[in-house]
């Protein structure tokens, strides 16, 4: 017994004497859990939302990734769209605009549009075949192309990712998230176009004076649209009309309205209606939509000035017009006078021919 306590006691005190071993000591090959790999490709969500027949539509390619060693240098879609609902545009970059976002500037790119027949898709809908090449990326999110389509007709339309690679700066595939279906109602929604020209204008030969620009523009019915401002050729489009009846109106200060009533839109008809030319009335310098006595009174109290305001001849047309100054050359004379004269008696609106 007495040999038993001795050995236990030698045992004791061995443990609390030896220090413990670290755990770095006890497993020398022990490392550092790598950080994850990931990868994905994705599609931003279309603007605007809804978008509208004629109008542009537009979405983002977007690829993230994180610790791919030797990092992600080439990616590669075909994006399905319905041709019925929308199409790419006929400008010369495509409907895939490549940008510096993901690869930098050092991009090596093939964009075009291909039939159904040549994409992945199964031969249903043609599609946008993108290929991209540029600086490995080992851990990056960015931009990599925008997409740009155009409304054709009413419906939900939705744009697919039917197929992508991503490839490494070795070429080796990496495995990634593909893109989910971004989809987009299209309403239909027309514009409406025209010229107002005006009685006496551009003010000749006074070169200070105005030009056809500034003639208010508004249409009512349906919905409303307005007022905007011609340009200075006179030309205006009242944009975002959906389907229904309107009467579009013009306006400037001196001159009698003119209206086009009747005009209709039509779901499924054409996205642009052109009203043609009208021309304003001189002589409503007080804004009665009457020319007569008073108007020529106006004129005389104040004939002879000079100077004053013009708002055709005005940045945004800002200026408040003096409307006696019927043709915008910046003086009351007898060219007013004349014009006030041979429209009297004349009442607004003027029907819009």
């Amino acid at each position: 017994m007495k040999t038993y306590r001795w050995i236990v006691m030698i045992v004791l005190m061995l443990s609390v004497g030896t220090p413990a071993m670290s755990a770095s000591a006890a497993a020398p090959y022990q490392t550092a859990t790598p950080p994850p790999r990931s990868a994905s490709i994705s599609l931003s969500a279309p603007i605007p939302n809804p978008a509208v027949t004629g109008g542009d539509i537009t979405f983002d390619l977007v690829i993230n990734v994180a610790n791919i060693n030797p990092g992600v240098s080439g990616a590669e879609v075909y994006l399905s769209y319905n041709p019925a609902l929308v199409a790419p545009p006929t400008t010369p970059n495509g409907a895939a605009e490549v940008l510096p976002d993901f690869f930098g500037s050092s991009i090596i790119s093939i964009n075009e549009v291909l039939p159904a027949a040549q994409c992945p898709s199964g031969g249903g809908n043609p599609c946008v075949h993108l290929v991209l090449a540029g600086p490995a990326q080992v851990t990056h999110n960015g931009v990599a192309a925008r997409f740009h389509f155009s409304g054709l007709a009413e419906g939900m339309t939705c744009f697919n990712v039917v197929q992508s690679a991503l490839v490494d700066a070795n070429g080796f595939a990496v495995t990634h998230v593909p893109a989910t279906q971004q989809c987009v109602p299209i309403q239909f929604r027309a514009t409406i176009t025209g010229v107002v020209q005006r009685q006496g204008v551009p003010a000749n030969p006074n070169a200070g004076g105005g030009t056809l620009a500034c003639s208010s523009i508004s249409a009512s019915g349906t919905a409303a649209s307005g007022p905007l401002n011609t340009d200075i050729n006179g030309g205006f489009n009242l944009t975002n009309l959906s389907a229904g009846t309107y009467t579009v109106r013009a306006v400037y200060p001196g001159y009698l309205a003119t209206e086009k009533a009747g005009v209709s839109i039509v779901a499924g008809g054409s996205t642009s209606i052109n009203l043609g030319t009208t021309s304003l009335r001189g002589g409503d310098a007080n804004g009665d939509n009457a020319i007569n006595i008073l108007d020529i009174g106006a004129i005389i109290s104040k004939f002879g000035r000079t100077g004053v305001a013009v708002k055709s001849a005005s940045a945004n047309c800002t200026v408040t017009d003096e409307p006696v100054d019927l043709n915008d050359d910046g003086s009351v004379n007898i060219s007013d006078l004349a014009i006030a004269a041979g429209n009297w008696g004349s009442v607004g609106p003027k029907v819009w021919p």
